[in-house]
């Protein structure tokens, strides 16, 4: 049986960045995904100033193609609309390189990786027995799931539950425009949103709503007057009600990390990562190394219900009429 120090499922920015600072401080790591890279990965692509600041911070020899972008066009039930520019640059990537990329870079290093899935673990004395789909066992001190919203490491601990919002994107010609544009409406359910990413080829339009489906999405893009392509959807899930384990530790969307109100996943995954790795090096419960980030997903919630509210989007529509003030406050948000 392999024995390692830690065993982490599912090779996404989480896993890979995780990986990559175990590994750096010298500990055995193994890195796990069914998935052949580069793989596709649902996702608008966008990387706030916070997020790729603390990239730069984290993986300060990472390098990575990206489209700036500073125009943003904001709409508001659909017909208040506000156009405006940021004063730092976000930067929106290509999720299939970008991933594939940090993964490489973990590798670079020295750290290893194996193409598998995860199928249960059993708790030893000194530590974790994981069994995988293939049958193969591996012996670890830590188990990390970074294997996403529907992540198996989660529901092995607490069994099947909801997988969250559902979102639904598909890639369309890249607009002339290269602005990003960000729509929230109330018209079919009280926290719902419609995005266009524009990355450096192509644009990632998509729509997120607790009820998606296939039908309702072939309408958004029909009001848009978007040609429906090829699309496809994934659960963004955002609940931390899991028991916490100390030898068993859920980062990035496994753990429902992603922001309540703009469902941005990937800054979270670096924080979330970045904590795994303090918690593993130190022996620290991961629980009080992201104590920080717990408390913050519960302001989000309460934040979340008030932005999405019907009076709030009566006001942001109104705002439409300043939009200085609007400018003011995306970058008071993006504001590392």
């Amino acid at each position: 049986m392999k024995k390692i120090d830690v065993l982490i499922v599912g090779a996404g920015p989480a896993g890979s960045v995780c990986g990559y600072l175990l590994k750096k401080a010298g500990l055995d790591c193994l890195l796990i995904d069914h998935a052949t890279f580069p793989r596709d990965k649902i996702c608008g692509g966008g990387l706030t100033p916070k997020c790729w600041k603390l990239l730069n911070e984290l993986l300060p020899e990472f390098k990575y193609e990206y489209n700036s972008i500073r125009k943003i066009r904001f709409v508001v039930n659909d017909k208040h609309r506000c156009n405006f520019e940021t004063a730092i640059e976000l930067r929106l990537v290509k999720r299939k390189e970008f991933d594939n990329l940090l993964l490489e870079h973990y590798k670079s290093i020295g750290g290893e990786f194996l193409m598998g899935s995860f199928l249960r673990y059993d708790e030893q004395a000194d530590g974790l027995v994981v069994t995988l789909k293939s049958g193969e066992q591996i012996a670890c001190r830590y188990l990390v799931g970074a294997d996403g919203s529907t992540s198996s490491v989660r529901h092995f601990l607490v069994g099947n539950h909801d997988n969250g919002s559902l979102i639904m994107e598909q890639y369309f010609e890249k607009s002339p425009e290269n602005a990003i544009e960000v729509s929230v409406s109330g018209q079919y359910d009280p926290q719902s949103y419609y995005y266009r990413f524009p990355n450096s080829e192509f644009d990632a339009v998509g729509y997120g709503i607790i009820t998606s489906a296939p039908g309702l999405f072939r309408q958004i893009l029909a009001q848009h007057n978007i040609a429906e392509t090829k699309f496809h959807g994934c659960y963004i899930y955002l609940k931390n009600d899991y028991p916490l384990n100390d030898r068993v530790i859920l980062i990035g969307d496994a753990g429902g990390f992603a922001n309540r109100v703009t469902y941005e996943g990937i800054k979270s995954a670096f924080v979330t990562a970045r904590h795994a790795a303090e918690a593993i090096i130190s022996g620290q419960p991961f629980r009080e190394v992201n104590a920080s980030l717990f408390q913050k997903m519960k302001k989000e919630e309460r934040f979340a219900r008030f932005f999405y509210s019907p009076c709030t989007l009566r006001f942001l529509g109104w705002l439409y009429h300043a939009p200085g003030v609007i400018k003011w406050c995306f970058d008071r948000a993006l504001r590392p």
